[in-house]
């Protein structure tokens, strides 16, 4: 072939691949505007799929534009914000992701701007494995797993002490409910036990033990919640304690149904209070009315890279049978955020109580101790 025919042929070859990279380049830019807005489209499903399956908050509006997730609730139900944050921008694709507690439903996106989607309504099922209602960990007879020794001030019976606990919440069945809430149906029941591992005996004698049963129904709807509540609670002295010791004992038990709204106020603030009415009791001479009120304080900030969040909690209660005394519990420590067992949370937290003891056999005296221990919620 003549050299002056060659250089032609690769002239135009040249051109033709100059104008295919091009042409390339140009269908690109054309599409990528559409493959942008399918990954938004995608990823709003899914996190609005995770809302929902995860951290139940139904009603929540999702809105995704260049991988940056915008999430509007009413309330987060007490899921701390920054674990929520860091759960959702493990999704690949995701950049940012920003929460906004607002009842202000989100503003329609115009064609071509931020994908949304929306967290499906609640719907009935049964045995959720989650509770409408969070526990009210301050308070001393809330069913759960825990394990704590204390140490007893001023007190001429008792010293150092070990209170064992077991118990739960089981949530049966649960459905939608007016104002666009849920309504639960559950089963409550626990011991809490106290023995003495300072007694004269040596055998750390078993000192009280309250046995309680219950059925609860629970509501729900944004930041409001509360449950409605029959239950039963019998006090029992140990053997060794009473061959050991000069106390009298109470045939104590009783029936109550008790009525508590709670209220997050923020993402790391709750509120709660309520009463209650004694329907039988036995003695038959103790008063009827109950009063109990609280807060709980959820810090927004964890220590120690994610693993370890402080938390605080405050228990108030009064009983007409005290007359209407104030029985104060607090506690404090660090939620273990990367150690669950189940759906459990494990806590370890420090204690101080003071007013009328929560052990029902000794439910006429005083008690204050300071202590620590573990304590396993869902």
């Amino acid at each position: 072939m003549p050299v002056s025919s060659f250089f032609p042929s690769i002239h135009r070859a040249d051109r033709a691949g100059r104008t295919l990279r091009l042409l390339v380049l140009w269908l690109f830019l054309l599409s990528a505007p559409v493959l942008y807005a399918a990954d938004d489209a995608y990823l709003a499903g899914y996190v609005a799929s995770v809302l929902e399956r995860e951290y139940r908050l139904h009603g929540a509006h999702v809105e995704v534009q260049d991988g940056v997730v915008v999430i509007r609730t009413e309330s987060l139900s007490g899921i701390p914000e920054d674990k929520l944050k860091v759960a959702l921008k493990e999704i690949p694709g995701v950049r940012r992701v920003e929460v906004l507690e607002t009842v202000e439903a989100p503003v329609p996106a115009a064609s071509g701007a931020a994908a949304a989607a929306a967290v499906q309504p609640p719907r009935s099922n049964w045995f959720p494995d989650d509770l409408l209602v969070v526990p009210f960990h301050a308070d001393p007879r809330w069913p759960h797993f825990s394990a704590a020794v204390r140490r007893f001030q001023n007190d001429p019976n008792f010293s150092n002490m070990f209170a064992g606990n077991f118990g739960e919440t089981f949530a049966f069945y649960r459905g939608p409910a007016p104002f666009g809430g849920q309504w639960d149906f559950s089963v409550q029941a626990g011991v809490f036990s106290l023995f003495d591992v300072s007694s004269v005996s040596g055998s750390n004698d078993l000192v009280n033990a309250d046995y309680r049963f219950g059925l609860m129904t629970g509501y729900r709807t944004g930041r409001l919640s509360g449950f409605i509540r029959l239950y039963h609670q019998s006090s029992h002295l140990g053997d060794e304690f009473v061959l050991n010791s000069q106390v009298n004992r109470i045939n104590l038990s009783y029936e109550e149904l008790d009525l508590k709204l709670s209220f997050d106020a923020a993402s790391w603030l709750r509120l709660y209070g309520g009463g209650g009415l004694l329907v039988r009791r036995d003695p038959g001479d103790m008063g009827i009315g109950t009063a109990q009120w609280g807060v709980e304080l959820s810090s927004p900030w964890t220590l120690w890279g994610g693993h370890l969040r402080p938390v605080a909690y405050g228990d108030f209660q009064a009983h007409e049978r005290t007359q209407w005394q104030v029985a104060h519990s607090l506690m404090a420590g660090l939620q273990l955020e990367r150690v669950q067992i189940g759906h459990r949370k494990v806590q370890v937290l420090f204690e101080y109580f003071s007013g009328p003891s929560p052990d029902g056999q000794f439910f006429v005296q005083q008690a204050k101790w300071l202590g620590v221990g573990i304590h396993l919620y869902f």
